[in-house]
Formats: C-alpha cells, structure tokens, sequence
C-alpha cells in the first residue's frame, strides 16, 4: 500500500459541515465520479474514494479541506493526476487548490528537471549571482535581425537569450533558419567574449512537428528549449525533457486562467512550481510584482519555493520573474529573491541603450554583479544529487566519488558489476553486457565511460539518438554500422556516431568476444528504433 497524495482544496461553506459536505462531494467526483449516497462495496469505498483528513476554517465562508487520494488511482502519470487533482471540479466554481504533498514513491517516478539550478550554473560557469536572461523580439523580425539581437546580448556578457514564446515555424520567419543562425550567431560572441551565453528556442508545434523541431535544434547544438506546458500538455513538456537532454524553460501561458479569481483555480506556487517542476521544467517563468501582469510579493515567495524546496529527488528549478524590471528596482529584486534568480527582462533592457544592446546588457550585468559576488564552480556540478541533498541541512550529503577503479582479468573492474544491455524489451539485442564506469557510478562527471562485450554471435539495438557515441576498441574484432555503411573494428580504433545516425554493433566473428569503451553525455536522449 502506497502512501497517498494529499491535496488541500480552499472552498466555500456556510459552516464547517457544509464544508465537510462540499469536500465529500469533491472526493466522490474526482474519484468515482458518483453521488455521494451512491452504494459502494466496502473496498471501493475504502481504496479508491479520497479520504477527507480535516476541515479547517479561514476566514469567514471559507474553508480549507484535506483529501488524501491513493497514489495508484493516478496511474502514475501526470494527465491522470492533474484530472484526480481538479478534472471535474475545475468546471464549478469557488474550489482552490493550494497545496500538495507527494509520496516519494510517487515522485520518484518522474525524472524532473535534467540540470536544475547547478546544472545550469555548470553550462554557463556562474556562480554566486542571478543570472540574466531576455527574449528575441517583435514578431515579425527577419531570421539574422534576430541573431543580431542575440549577438548583441552575448556581447555584452548575458547569460541567456530566448525565443519570445510567440515565435513558431512562421513564413516568414522560419524555425530551422532562425535556429542556425542565432546559434551561429550566440557561438561567435562567445568565442569573442570568452563567457558562454545559452540561446533557446521556442518549440511550439503539432504533435507531429514539436519532437523534430527539438531534434533539429539539439542536433545543431542548443541547449534548451522554452515551451509553454499548458499550450502543448504537461505530459508532451514531461516526455521531451525525459528523453532529450536539454534545459527545459516553462513559459506560463494559458495557466492564468487559474489564477484571477481569488477562490478558485490552482496556486501559481502548485502549478507553475512543483507540477511544471515535475514536467521537467529547469526554469519556470513567472509575471513578477509590478509587471503588467503581476503576481503579489507573497506568491513569488511561495512559488519561488517551490520551486527551489525539497521534493523527493527531483533538482531544484530556477524561478524566472519577468517584467516589471528596471534598472532602478534591481536591488529590490535582489533582495526579494536572492541568487539562484533568473532575472527575464526585456523592455528595459532593449530601452537601456537603443542603439546597441550590448550597451544595455553591460549596464544590467554591472548592477547585477555589483550586488552580488560570482564564486568558482561547485565541485561536481552535475551530480545527481537530489534537491534536499542541495538545500536542507537535515538530509544527507552525497558520498565521496571513487577515484580509482582496478582492472581485472577477463575485462572486469572491481567493484562493478556486468549488466544487462537494455531493460524494457522493445529493443532486438543478444549476448551483449554493459558495464558503468566513469560517470553514472563513479566520479560524478557530465559525461559516461561504459565498457560493453559482445560475444559471438551477439548484437546491439538498430537505434539512433540525438546524442553523440565515441567508441573505443579494446579487444577483439567488431562492426560497426553507422548510416547504411559498414566499418571493421580492431583494438585501439576509435569511430565516432554523429546525432541521428541509425547504428547498430555486432560480433558476427569467432575470435572471442568484441569489447569497447562508450563515451556519451551524462545527460541524454533515450534511444529510438533505428
């Protein structure tokens, strides 16, 4: 029996037991979807309908109620929770949810952010400050207008440069061309500069598209996406960051509906924070006090939590507050929000100088490291070390990475164990062992060395992956093939698999099994058929 999700609702009432009433009738619709006298056997009853925990009182009329569902009626997935959560119930009126709780059974079945907070400082080698971001805009603006925009913000030392969330595949503004290039564009100023700065591109499309605009743009070196959850489904923002290695930054549209009226809807700090962080989301965007769309100081605060707080083994996000933002208030923001803050400014910072941006930008970055103090890199920046191992003193520290790992006869290192090549089943394979080395056991590197055998007879997956494979030979004889070509390999020769090349490794001689070493990112795709 797994410990349940516990959902706090706020709603109306006349008195306690008409809130009580009120609650019941929200566990009977968002489980069994039943009058509440309705006869039910004992075992519905008892495992599937919500359990009213307490009724608490607000204020006058108000009351909030605690209804625990069983974990497994979710399905384990985040379409189904959302429906558990608020389904039916979001077509009444006057019922609020403001906070969740979640097992950790139930959280350890989603990756979550791929860098979070520190893997993000890690791309950019920031550490110790807010960092600044800003989006490409108007719609309407030629592929290399906005690449010079973008240049320009590299230029003048800025971290990261978005698509607005308006910008899609349009004709007269082309996603592949605008992708290459910004990117061209972003790469060029950093060989100048010498600071890395992060361009991402929006990704809104069909479902038939979105994937291949994420392939194309992964495959030619961006390291994001921005994606607006609520446009395109949660679970799609949760598939592409479970399967491509990319920043995730969450664009908030769509959500404000559940924002505007005081008594009904989801909080910003569950939905924008922990649901968008279970999505995947590296980075969730928010309207900041005094924009044109604004949340209050108290709601940045709980949802900047959110996002930064402990929640089972997921990587804390950034929170990214945009608009209302000048020169003038940034010691404010400072203080409000402290560092790991993703400043989105994008009028004042256009407007700062409108003759060059990077003038701008430089203007902004001087204040912003006026205010704080850049630190060296933290060792081992992209661990998987959970959220409560980077923010609560009370959990417990990662150990010690090993340093040295001793060969032994027969082509093992001790300490690690052969397994198997693939789980899961899709996949053709046979006689085939894979061995973790460097990265996902030991060292807490940003990339993988795995030692793999083939014996005779045996093969790997037909697949392809946006990621890239070096392949090392160290023992026997193998072939490679790679594109519809077909390579012999011997000891000590080195091959090298591009993004989306369809390949696939065989052992098809009898000299004895075939072994190399795999070099891959830490972080990356999962397979597809080939």
């Amino acid at each position: 029996m797994y410990a349940p999700i516990v959902v706090t609702y706020e709603l109306t009432g006349k008195d306690a037991a008409d809130a009580y009433k009120a609650a019941k009738e929200i566990a009977y619709e968002q489980t069994v979807e039943l009058p509440v006298d309705f006869q039910l056997n004992e075992e519905i009853t008892n495992r599937i309908i919500g359990a009213i925990r307490q009724i608490t009182p607000i204020n006058e009329g108000r009351y909030a109620a605690e209804i625990a569902y069983a974990t497994e009626i979710t399905g384990w997935q985040l379409p189904q929770l959302l429906n558990v959560l608020y389904g039916n119930i979001s077509i009444k009126t006057n019922i609020k949810i403001t906070g969740i709780e979640f097992p950790l059974q139930f959280l350890d079945t989603f990756r979550g952010p791929n860098y979070g907070i520190e893997g993000i400082r890690a791309l950019l080698g920031v550490y110790g400050r807010p960092l600044l971001a800003t989006a490409l805009k108007p719609m309407g603006a030629s592929p290399s207008e906005f690449a010079a925009t973008a240049s320009a913000f590299a230029l003048g030392g800025g971290d990261i440069v978005k698509d607005d969330h308006g910008l899609v595949d349009h004709s007269f503004c082309g996603f592949k061309e605008r992708v290459l290039k910004c990117l061209e564009a972003v790469e060029r100023a950093t060989d100048k500069t010498g600071k890395r700065c992060l361009y991402i591109p929006n990704v809104l499309a069909g479902v038939d598209a979105i994937e291949r605009q994420v392939e194309f743009a992964v495959s030619h070196g961006a390291a994001g996406i921005l994606i607006a959850p609520y446009l395109v489904g949660l679970d799609m923002s949760r598939y592409l960051a479970a399967n491509y290695p990319i920043v995730v930054m969450a664009h908030p549209a769509l959500t404000g509906t559940n924002f505007h009226d005081c008594r009904h809807g989801i909080t910003p700090s569950v939905l924008l924070g922990t649901i968008f962080r279970l999505a995947g989301a590296d980075v969730s965007i928010y309207p900041n006090v005094g924009g044109r769309f604004s949340f209050g100081s108290d709601e940045c605060t709980r949802l900047n939590n959110a996002l930064r707080g402990c929640l089972g083994g997921l990587r804390p996000s950034f929170p990214a507050p945009a608009g209302g933002m000048s020169l003038n208030n940034i010691a404010d923001m400072a203080a409000r929000y402290g560092p790991d803050t993703i400043y989105l400014i994008g009028g004042a910072l256009h407007g700062q100088d409108k003759k060059d941006l990077s003038v701008g930008t430089r203007v902004f970055m001087d204040k912003i490291r006026g205010l704080f103090i850049e630190r060296k890199p933290a060792a081992n920046p992209l661990s998987t070390a959970s959220s409560c191992d980077l923010n609560a003193g009370n959990c417990t520290s990662p150990a010690a990475p090993e340093i040295h790992l001793s060969f032994s006869k027969d082509y093992r290192w001790d300490g690690v164990t052969p397994m198997v090549y693939k789980t899961g089943g899709e996949f053709d394979f046979m006689n085939i062992t894979r061995h973790e080395l460097i990265g996902k056991n030991f060292g807490g590197t940003d990339f993988d060395v795995r030692y793999f055998q083939i014996d005779e007879g045996g093969y790997s997956s037909l697949e392809k992956h946006v990621h890239v494979h070096v392949i090392i030979c160290v023992r026997g004889t193998g072939t490679l093939i790679c594109d519809g070509s077909s390579y012999t390999l011997r000891p000590f020769d080195i091959a090298y698999v591009p993004p989306l090349y369809i390949h696939q490794l065989a052992n098809d001689g009898t000299e004895g099994p075939f072994g190399f070493f795999c070099i891959v990112n830490h972080l990356r795709d999962k397979p597809l058929k080939g």
